[in-house]
């Protein structure tokens, strides 16, 4: 094998490993998840709170993400902890057992330091100890055949209720890394909620559990050695060639 040839192999393969660093887990503000899962993206909370306003039957509430891509929350989320909170789903009628609602909002925040939030137990979450931190994901309501909510009611007691709905992002650090327009009807993520238990005290609120899902890209800038590396191997190209031509 001459130099020249020699010289490209060393070039290709170095591009081959910064392609396959890229590929490896990613941290965007301090939140780890790897996009080579083959369910990417998939997360779940298993704590979600959902008010309901007496007075115009809007949808209110907040969660914790407790999984992300097959990483538990220490894995995922190291040091930190995901919350999210959402609002301004309005109902706009109801057929049978289903009820479909326009507008809504939901914002998901990295919050570093001790935790107040127990997932499994309820009453340690509320409205003043979630969305704390960085807005790590802003996602509104992405209306499909009128609706960007289908709550469906399977029973009224005990409380069984689900909603199926889908999202656009609109901001947030890790906004680069999920829109993608890849779920239904080109929204970024899609949801899925349901909930069983009434809050102790409070009519209007349910617990309940919850999963996003949709894709994510890697959007990592290579490392510097890594660029210095290709540099190299690139510069080493070019000289070969001069040598030959004189």
């Amino acid at each position: 094998m001459n130099m020249l040839k020699k010289v490209a192999l060393a070039a290709a393969l170095t591009v081959s490993t910064m392609t396959a660093a890229l590929a490896a887990p990613i941290n965007v503000g301090g939140v780890v998840w790897d996009p080579d899962y083959p369910i990417d993206f998939s997360s779940s909370s298993v704590q979600i709170q959902q008010i309901v306003n007496p007075n115009d039957g809007s949808l209110s509430g907040f969660g914790f993400v407790s999984t992300m891509n097959g990483y538990n929350q220490s894995q995922f989320c190291p040091g930190c902890e995901l919350t999210f909170k959402f609002s301004g789903y309005t109902p706009t009628g109801t057929v049978g057992q289903v009820t479909s609602y326009v507008g809504g909002q939901v914002d998901i925040y990295v919050n570093f330091g001790p935790s107040t939030i127990n997932p499994s137990d309820p009453l340690t979450m509320n409205a003043g100890n979630t969305g704390l931190g960085n807005l790590w994901l802003s996602l509104a309501g992405h209306e499909l055949n009128g609706a960007t909510l289908l709550g469906t009611i399977n029973a009224i007691s005990p409380p069984n209720l689900s909603g199926l709905g889908q999202l656009d992002v609109i901001g947030g650090i890790a906004a680069a890394n999920f829109d993608t327009d890849q779920q239904v009807d080109g929204s970024d993520l899609s949801f899925s909620t349901s909930f069983t238990q009434p809050y102790p005290g409070d009519p209007n609120r349910v617990v309940g559990t919850g999963n996003f899902f949709g894709q994510s890209i890697a959007t990592d800038i290579p490392e510097p050695g890594s660029l210095a590396l290709m540099g190299l191997g690139l510069l080493g190209l070019a000289q070969v060639r001069r040598r030959k031509q004189k």
